[in-house]
């Protein structure tokens, strides 16, 4: 018995739905080089994220009132990146990502990488969050 591992029920459950939905959602990194300014937007430093170098990269954080935010790298330009609330559009739970679209785990609707509803019960997009750009930095909010 000492050598046994206890398994929490969060786990159990995590893998009972894996098993039933059939899939196992690639997840976005988390973020690191951030730093919380002043006015309550979100800095983040660039070269701290390797993601973010490559087109369709994704880093995830939360934010000082504690939502669920994507920063995604949208093209090749020094500015094509775009900041999604992750909250669904429909009931308001956090979506996860699944290879190349975010899906809400409560209804399944699904949005695009860019947070376009590809299929619903949401019929708004994720909601985009401001964001400035420089070469080094890039601030949310």
């Amino acid at each position: 018995m000492e050598n046994e591992k206890e398994i929490s029920r969060r786990a159990v459950l995590c893998g009972l739905a894996v098993l039933a939905l059939g899939f196992v959602p690639e997840t976005a990194l988390a973020a690191t080089g951030l730093r919380v300014l002043a006015d309550g937007r979100t800095e983040i430093t660039l070269a701290k994220n390797k993601s973010l170098a490559k087109v369709g990269g994704v880093i995830e954080f939360t934010d000082l009132n504690g939502n669920s935010i994507a920063l995604i790298r949208s093209g090749k330009g020094a500015k094509a990146y775009r900041a999604l609330n992750l909250s669904c559009t429909h009931e308001g739970t956090v979506v996860r990502r699944s290879g190349s679209k975010w899906v809400c785990p409560n209804h399944r609707a699904e949005f695009s990488l860019q947070g376009k509803v590809e299929s619903g019960p949401a019929l708004l997009p994720l909601s985009s969050l401001p964001i400035k750009v420089t070469k080094k930095k890039i601030v949310v909010g």
